[in-house]
């Protein structure tokens, strides 16, 4: 950040409360709304480094303690798996309390909380002498990760520009997907604990860059400060006559939301609207689905599954990590595609190719399993592996933490995220629990076809319900759900206005 952007953040956050603040910036470059987008997305992007750690880690830390001859060697499978489940269990928690804390404090405030609890749950991890402050740092950081699944994707999702909006909210998977890799390359070569104090370097780095940041716009317009408001999207969005009309439109949206009315009263109103539920419903099921892929099993349980893969327990590291470098790939890839092919056409296109990933593995594993082949061949089970790491990446992983921070309207944003994140949670708890449960009752084979049909169902789903964001106003996608296909003409219209 240089000095006179740093100069430019220190008079909006000493703004008075009357926001008395100059708005005379002039964006002679106008490359700079983007660097400073990028900058300040970039706070959130190492919080869900932090995130990707705290799903990643676990993968390093229950084959480490299998292998100790110390004090741990008495802990059982069923044990140990709590080190993979504790911290989707506390998802949900964290989902609870990231709607309100976002409308109390804000959406770069609650980040700069979320921090500094996410550096003390790692801590914790760090210096834990037993299973008790393991499992406890493991909360701490599942409650962290569940409170910034919604909140990352609104703040982002307010100061980017449409034109952007897709990247830098494709970039929080891929920040995760590195977390997953960052948390593997330094377990790989280190001890857990050291390892754990390494991934508390993220929440801090991102709590310094979001320190200096100025706060959502749109959350300053919904609490009445107007003058901090344009100050603050001026200063993301610099002055052109596209992004001082979709500020006004902003702005007179806010206006006719400013009637005095009880808070129940006016939830109940909100939550009956169609650009509610509508978008509710879907990404509900979206979160789900990506759940039920087996994702987030591979993650956790990587070695295991890897042992199986190979044949044996050699290479298993390096096999991890090279499929740790594949997402990170697929997902860089998924940032460009949806800048030029949009949402929808990618969603379906990664499910299908999802399904058929996971349900060509799994009869490759019956055949190895019922000895009609007779040995395992690394060269196929970890090449169906890979093009299920690739595709599912491309689509079906980010797109939901994606839309999620675009499709709701502005007064429900909180909840509607909230409660999305809050089923994905329950849904994440759910499928990593019960997985070893699984691959020791119906085997690999059988736990792959399982995660291969919940895709294809629910790709079918997501082709007939799941509309298309790409290049779209925040307002323009609420007027989608309100009115469906009545305003389609002014829509397209409006689309060209504005990408």
């Amino acid at each position: 950040m240089d000095h006179e952007e740093g100069t430019e953040l220190e008079k909006i956050n000493k703004s008075d409360e009357n926001g008395d603040v100059k708005n005379n910036y002039s964006d002679v470059d106008p490359r700079l709304p983007f660097r400073r987008q990028a900058l300040v997305s970039m706070g959130s992007f190492m919080l869900s480094f932090s995130a990707g750690a705290t799903g990643g880690i676990s993968a390093i830390i229950i084959p480490q303690l299998q292998k100790d001859n110390g004090r741990h060697n008495h802990y059982n499978m069923d044990m140990l798996s709590w080190v993979a489940a504790m911290s989707s269990l506390a998802l949900l928690f964290g989902n609870m309390i990231s709607g309100y804390l976002m409308e109390r404090f804000g959406r770069r405030t609650s980040q700069i909380i979320l921090s500094t609890f996410y550096i003390s749950g790692w801590v914790i991890i760090g210096f834990a002498k037993n299973m008790f402050f393991m499992l406890l740092g493991r909360f701490i950081t599942g409650f962290c990760q569940g409170w910034l699944g919604p909140l990352g994707p609104v703040f982002i999702g307010e100061i980017s520009s449409p034109a952007y909006r897709g990247l830098f909210l494709a970039g929080l998977s891929l920040s995760i997907a590195s977390g997953v890799f960052m948390s593997h390359l330094f377990g790989t070569f280190l001890h857990w604990s050291h390892a754990s104090f390494l991934c508390a370097l993220f929440p801090l780095s991102g709590c310094i860059i979001l320190y200096f940041a100025p706060e959502s716009p749109s959350w300053l317009a919904s609490k009445n400060e107007i003058e901090k408001c344009k100050t603050a999207f001026y200063w993301y969005r610099g002055r052109s006559p596209v992004m001082q009309n979709e500020l006004d439109k902003m702005l007179a949206e806010h206006e006719k939301k400013k009637e005095v009315k009880p808070k129940l009263e006016t939830l109940k109103e909100n939550i009956k609207k169609p650009e509610f539920w509508k978008p509710l419903s879907i990404m509900i099921v979206f979160f789900i689905v990506t759940q039920l892929s087996g994702i987030n099993v591979i993650c956790a349980y990587t070695t295991s599954i890897m042992e199986v893969l190979i044949g044996n327990n050699r290479n298993t590291y390096a096999a991890m990590l090279a499929t740790d470098v594949l997402r990170v790939v697929a997902l860089i890839s998924a940032c460009i595609l949806l800048r030029r092919i949009g949402r929808r056409p990618l969603a379906v296109f990664s499910g299908i190719f999802t399904t058929l990933s996971l349900i060509i593995l799994a009869i490759y594993l019956y055949l190895v399993d019922k000895r009609i082949i007779r040995h395992i061949s690394p060269t196929i089970s970890l090449g169906l592996m890979a093009v299920y790491i690739v595709v599912s990446n491309l689509g079906i992983s980010p797109l939901p933490w994606n839309m999620v921070g675009e499709v709701f309207a502005s007064e429900t944003k909180g909840l509607g995220s909230g409660i999305s994140v809050m089923m994905t949670s329950i849904a994440f708890f759910g499928t990593v629990k019960t997985a070893p449960a699984m691959f020791d009752t119906i085997g690999h084979h059988g736990t792959y076809l399982f995660y291969g049909l919940s895709t294809l169902c629910g790709t079918i789903f997501l082709y007939f319900f799941l509309p298309e964001t790409k290049g779209k106003t925040l307002l323009q996608i609420a007027e989608h759900f309100r009115n469906g296909n009545k305003n389609k003409e002014k829509i397209l219209k409006d689309d060209n206005n504005f990408v």
